[in-house]
């Protein structure tokens, strides 16, 4: 790639990186306050029980959110020694194990999980609770994946394009959080559950959007995002 990756140190460039980066925190908050908004609406109980819900899942977003920070200092680093080409390869390697860190979260959700819940909860709120679990735990890929895509575009000082994503990603979960809780616009009335694939939808549509803008940017082509897996190649 002929234009160079390196940049300079001075305030504005330091604001500039910041800025959206700060936005792109702030915006997945507010999701869970819309969240708990429309959960008020629906009943107490529900509202309680996300409570529960919503920490257990912010402890895997935290293991997504290491994953971002390890990504993204060694894609710096590449981008600050001006080496493009193993941008991709790193990138790859991380979704890889973005992967089989979701897949085990996922396995912990449906089989460790719920007996632990049935023990410290009454059966109500545990099977209001496991079953809440077991449909939102499906996110974490989505959740996964778009935190890693935000890491390139961080690493390679792309991150104004993170805003596009949050956005779209809070529109969506607005949306799907008011219909799939309360059954409108002719979606089906879900209650509790509603909350969970309305999550799923916004983390997909965030993915989604940011697939899209690193592919029209032409970021993917230029930094080989499709390259082979190398686990025999030191990063």
């Amino acid at each position: 790639m002929a234009e160079s990756l390196q940049v300079e140190i001075s305030y504005r460039q330091i604001g500039k990186i910041a800025a959206p980066i700060a936005l792109a925190l702030f915006v997945p908050q507010l999701n869970l306050i819309t969240n708990s908004i429309f959960l008020g609406h629906h009943s107490e109980e529900s509202l309680a029980v996300a409570a529960l819900t919503g920490v257990y899942y912010l402890v895997f977003a935290g293991i997504g959110f290491g994953l971002n920070n390890g990504l993204q200092t060694l894609i710096s680093r590449r981008a600050g020694e001006n080496r493009p080409d193993e941008i991709g390869k790193i990138f790859n390697q991380g979704i890889f194990i973005a992967f089989a860190v979701a897949a085990f979260g996922i396995i912990i959700t449906e089989f460790l999980t719920p007996p632990i819940l049935r023990t410290f909860l009454i059966p109500e709120q545990a099977n209001k609770a496991i079953g809440f679990l077991r449909i939102r735990i499906w996110g974490l890929p989505f959740l996964y994946v778009y935190q890693l895509r935000n890491a390139l575009l961080v690493g390679i000082n792309q991150s104004k394009y993170l805003i596009i994503g949050t956005l779209a990603e809070s529109v969506a979960n607005i949306f799907f959080d008011y219909s799939l809780i309360f059954g409108k616009f002719g979606f089906p009335a879900m209650g509790f559950n509603g909350a969970a694939v309305a999550s799923i939808i916004s983390e997909f549509t965030g993915m989604i959007v940011i697939f899209w803008v690193i592919s029209k940017k032409g970021i993917a082509k230029n930094f080989l995002c499709s390259a082979n897996f190398s686990f025999m190649k030191k990063p």
